[in-house]
């Protein structure tokens, strides 16, 4: 029997010791996101001698295992069975994933039928690219406009103090937010902020003396950056590249790449990270499709 319990706060350190120099960007496989997310997908997690065990709640899924993360190795078809069994003690179907590029063919050897699910993969950047948007010929004139109407616009690293304005930013620009997005998305801000010191967290206001026209934060995990939540005032044109920007040049002097999650089906998201210039699309695996 695998001892699952409830991911906290102090197994996104624990976890990341078993991921550093694994290269696994796959998004879900950031602690921290998994912590910052968990009121909404309820992570759960199992430390053993040989391996790591992860299971959340997939809401169009229900429940689905991580693929065992190796600790000191072992038997991985045995270990399988050993989930199997697990799933059937709850008497549910045994979901599997996200499993990342590089084990889909040892899943595929022991007869899992595995089925790639393109919105949520995760898009993976180099962070010099995104840090000089303003040279980027889609982006180019619309941040010149933002800057020429924007004079005294500054650049503002997030403290823990600032929650209230990030708030109020948000109730500003909340009628044109996916309704079915905003609150998962408010949840996941509380648990950032929270925890924003504590975890290393890396975030930015874009503002000027009289408004604010954007927010962004992530975090950093081996050689990558994670940009978690971006919120940013999407009447104002070339706020959205100013804000990746400028994010990106704040985490630039510590990761090399960056990673966006997946667009989620939305056309104008998928149409942005390809116009980035993505180094390339780390598939969000499993043996299921949502």
């Amino acid at each position: 029997m695998i001892n699952f319990h409830k991911f906290n706060f102090l197994d996104c350190k624990k976890l990341k010791t078993y991921l550093d120099e694994k290269n696994l960007y796959l998004y879900e496989y950031n602690p921290y996101w998994i912590f910052t997310n968990a009121s909404f997908y309820k992570p759960e997690i199992c430390f053993s001698n040989e391996y790591v065990f992860i299971r959340y709640n997939l809401p169009e899924i229900g429940k689905v295992y991580y693929p065992p993360i190796k600790n000191q190795g072992g038997n991985l078809e045995m270990t399988l069975l050993e989930m199997i069994e697990d799933a059937n003690s709850l008497e549910i179907p045994f979901y599997l994933g996200p499993i990342p590029n590089s084990e889909k063919n040892r899943y595929e050897a022991l007869s899992y039928k595995i089925l790639e699910n393109e919105n949520l993969s995760t898009y993976i950047f180099n962070m010099s690219e995104l840090a000089n948007l303003n040279l980027n010929k889609n982006y180019k004139s619309d941040m010149k406009q933002f800057n020429k109407e924007h004079k005294d616009l500054f650049l503002k690293k997030v403290k823990k103090e600032d929650f209230t304005q990030i708030i109020e930013f948000i109730s500003k620009i909340r009628d044109k937010e996916d309704e079915l997005e905003f609150y998962p998305k408010i949840n996941q801000l509380k648990e950032c902020m929270d925890h924003l010191y504590e975890l290393d967290l890396i975030g930015v206001l874009l503002l000027d003396e009289k408004d604010t026209y954007g927010f962004a934060i992530g975090s950093l995990m081996d050689n990558c950056f994670y940009y978690h939540l971006m919120f940013y005032d999407k009447e104002k044109k070339g706020s959205l590249p100013m804000l990746i920007s400028a994010l990106a040049k704040y985490a630039g002097s510590f990761a090399r790449f960056a990673a966006m999650p997946a667009h989620h089906g939305k056309k104008e998201l998928k149409e942005l990270y390809e116009s980035l210039n993505p180094l390339r699309i780390e598939n969000y695996n499993g043996n299921f499709n949502v």
